[in-house]
């Protein structure tokens, strides 16, 4: 089996191979390839010592702040490549890192530490496909199994519990039946891993193709274990998979996707917490997707202009008509609800006239906040008003152009002080 290598790679290992040594292309780099998917970087192993990684790419700018666990960073026309030596991992702390980390000159023993078998192949194009764990046997039956035994697999490094089920996620893989029961059975250790290491795992879930394995995060009582829930009943969890199928006609957008998770738990009555504020993400982050689920879960039926323009006013256009284009893929991917069928042209319907009305607004340049407004504080100012009082009139003025547009003129305003 060949698997393209790009120039600098193949420089790279063309370069460990002429000083003596051996190096190969490891990890997810190899497992995509195989599997067709473009790989977006590169790990390169090797049984060369990080001394040794350094002299051979003296002339290259060297990153060694990884140089205690063998990692060499080598920069080549700006783009940096990552060079690790052949590594046998010590006894892991607290279910996180190794204590120490032993360097080996043996691939096996390297590939033997990884935690999935389709993420232990190796490859160069002088020896081939080095896949002592049957890495490629998984792929093909679209299986995710630990290296080894799974327990000690999880018990090495907590974070694994979450990256088998997020691979089965991003692959449409399903996971393999001892490595399933493991993660039920060590669902706690995950309590010992950082909030910011799950929250980058379970974010790149939420972004793949088949983000509706989630379910096996509550299912398998890793949510559980970090506070997220504490009991969900067998009829709750068939509805909210069923709902959770929604995040696939979601854009491919954080925000968008977690905050259609968020309403989708709101809607089914999931006694969970509510994920972005237990997991680590930025104020930012927090305030646009809470936004977004506040006016998702507002009815639309009787709205008027007016108020319309007052939303406008906290959030401004591009997060309403995100919040209202979400609302329509809940109602029109209605896999959560079927009783509800008959109301959902007539819900969609309600959500396009909003979505209409908020568009036409921008075109006409209506008026929705004080800065639009045809006349200010230094106008009010100038006809005796002082302190407070420009404020209050000048929203006082705001309401009426916001009723009226047609209202915004400035020697208008001027008498309607």
């Amino acid at each position: 089996m060949e698997i393209y290598l790009p120039q600098k790679v193949k420089f790279i290992i063309d370069k460990m191979y002429e000083n003596g040594y051996e190096a190969f292309i490891v990890g997810g780099c190899v497992r995509d390839s195989i599997l067709g998917i473009k790989p977006n970087d590169y790990d390169i192993t090797t049984n060369a010592q990080p001394k040794d990684i350094i002299n051979i790419f003296k002339d290259f700018k060297i990153i060694d702040n990884g140089i205690k666990h063998g990692t060499v960073g080598v920069i080549i026309d700006k783009e940096i490549y990552e060079i690790t030596t052949y590594r046998i991992e010590g006894e892991y702390e607290n279910n996180r890192k190794p204590k120490d980390v032993e360097f080996t000159t043996n691939i096996y023993e390297d590939l033997k530490r990884r935690d999935f078998t389709i993420n232990a192949i190796a490859y160069n194009d002088k020896v081939g496909i080095i896949d002592k764990f049957d890495g490629i046997k998984d792929l093909r039956r679209k299986v995710v199994q630990t290296v080894g035994n799974p327990d000690e697999r999880f018990n090495e490094d907590g974070l694994r519990l979450i990256r088998a089920i997020r691979f089965s996620s991003k692959l449409n893989f399903t996971i393999e039946e001892k490595t399933l029961k493991s993660i039920y059975k060590n669902a706690d250790i995950i309590k010992k891993i950082s909030k910011e290491r799950i929250t980058e795992e379970f974010s790149k879930m939420v972004l793949s193709d088949n983000p509706q394995n989630i379910i096996l995060l509550y299912k398998t009582g890793i949510f559980k274990s970090i506070g997220i829930y504490s009991y969900i009943s067998e009829n709750g969890y068939k509805e909210f998979e069923s709902s959770l199928n929604l995040l696939k006609f979601c854009p491919n957008n954080l925000v968008e996707r977690m905050a259609m998770l968020e309403y989708i738990i709101k809607q089914n009555k999931v006694p969970s917490r509510s994920i972005i504020n237990t997991l680590i993400y930025s104020n930012k982050f927090k305030d646009e997707c809470g936004n977004m689920v506040n006016y998702m879960l507002m009815e639309y039926d009787n709205i008027d202009s007016v108020n319309i323009k007052l939303i406008l006013n906290k959030v401004g256009p591009k997060l309403l008509l995100k919040a209202l284009e979400l609302k329509k893929v809940f109602y029109k991917n209605n896999l959560y609800n079927t009783k509800s069928n008959s109301n959902i042209k007539e819900k969609n319907f309600i959500l396009d006239n909003i979505i209409n009305r908020v568009i036409k607004i921008e075109q006409n340049k209506e008026c929705y906040k004080l800065k639009d407004l045809n006349i200010n504080g230094r106008d009010l100012e100038n006809i005796g008003y002082r302190g407070k009082e420009i404020g209050e009139k000048l929203n006082i003025l705001l309401s009426k152009v916001m009723s009226n547009p047609k209202l915004n003129e400035k020697e208008i305003l001027i008498n309607l002080v």
